[in-house]
């Protein structure tokens, strides 16, 4: 897994990060059809040495993601299944698979090296807010840093070094002394998978699971309104906004999200700056936006103003954008 540091863990980076080794992808997979023993999984695996397979097992044990039992035709052979919590760990390897399946080089296998340094790249730049911080503007290393003074520069450079050799972040030219970097599209689909590994962890790891605050909120909204397709009748100002927790925990929860300008179907403004009164909004806590944007479920939303149907249009392209295959026809 990742090695993260202090201060590093966000909401949904915990689960992304167990994904990072292909092992525990095919581990959790071999489950899918019931328990398994040991020697059942070692025969699946083939190549995989029995020590290491056990340590998997171990680890995906500890992240809830199977438990131990008996087999249910014998009383003396300890197998593990899958919990609740595995079970949806299984459709963020899904999600994960088809977020890597966009890659714009072609398409990643989740047996490949290249799909561990994706995930890694992601789950690191997650985890330090430098895609926060790329999310509406191009940033050098020596800007990322003074921005993020809570992680060290040598662990900034590392992880956007990894985003830039995955595709996930690229130069762009500007006048002075850096190299500024902006988020690619394949980065702004990142989210897709993003929202169900912080929706698994707020379900079945909400102890060991970071908070979900302003960064996480303003990130997934300034990253996939991008992608997000507007009739072309859409127009008026709007606010979408998700209730967060503060840090340190145990502070009243606020709102956090942004606040944009539609015209014609395009989105021409979008800021972070919630002040003002917005003719029109959509608002709600984030479970109700994670439920919204992965299934299409907007009943938890209080959409409202003088213009509802442009939020509506909003959170439906949202789902639409991330979650296609998820949309109904």
């Amino acid at each position: 897994m990742l090695d993260f540091e202090e201060g590093e863990v966000r909401a949904g980076s915990r689960v992304l990060a167990l994904f990072v080794n292909p092992l525990n992808v095919r581990v959790l997979r071999a489950h899918e059809n019931g328990p398994q023993r040991l020697a059942d999984i070692k025969a699946r695996m083939g190549w995989s040495a029995e020590s290491t397979l056990r340590a998997a097992i171990a680890n995906l044990c500890e992240a809830g993601a199977l438990t131990k039992g008996d087999m249910p035709d014998s009383s003396h052979a300890v197998a593990t299944r899958l919990s609740n919590a595995g079970e949806e760990m299984l459709f963020v390897v899904d999600v994960i698979e088809e977020w890597l399946a966009r890659c714009p080089t072609g398409p990643i296998s989740f047996e490949s090296e290249e799909a561990k340094g994706a995930v890694k790249a992601l789950a690191g730049g997650w985890s330090s807010t430098v895609i926060r911080e790329l999310a509406n503007r191009p940033l050098t290393l020596t800007e990322l840093s003074k921005a993020i003074p809570d992680v060290s520069h040598p662990s900034l450079e590392r992880r956007l070094n990894w985003m830039r050799m995955t595709g996930q972040i690229e130069p762009v030219e500007r006048t002075g002394r850096g190299t500024p970097y902006i988020a690619t599209e394949w980065l702004r689909h990142a989210i897709a998978p993003l929202s169900v590994s912080g929706r698994c962890e707020r379900r079945h790891m909400n102890a060991d699971s970071g908070p979900i605050t302003d960064v996480e909120v303003e990130a997934a909204f300034l990253l996939a309104l991008d992608l997000v397709p507007l009739p072309p009748y859409a127009s008026g100002r709007c606010l979408l906004a998700a209730q967060t927790e503060l840090e340190p925990l145990g502070t009243d929860p606020h709102l956090a999200g942004v606040s944009l300008t539609v015209e014609n179907g395009e989105i021409t403004s979008c800021t972070t700056d919630l002040s003002g009164d917005p003719p029109t909004w959509a608002m709600g806590s984030a479970e109700a936006w994670l439920e919204a944007v992965i299934d299409g479920r907007m009943e938890g939303l209080r959409i409202a103003g003088a213009n509802p149907q442009l939020a509506l249009d909003l959170v439906a392209g949202l789902h639409l954008a991330l979650f296609p295959a998820r949309s109904l026809p």
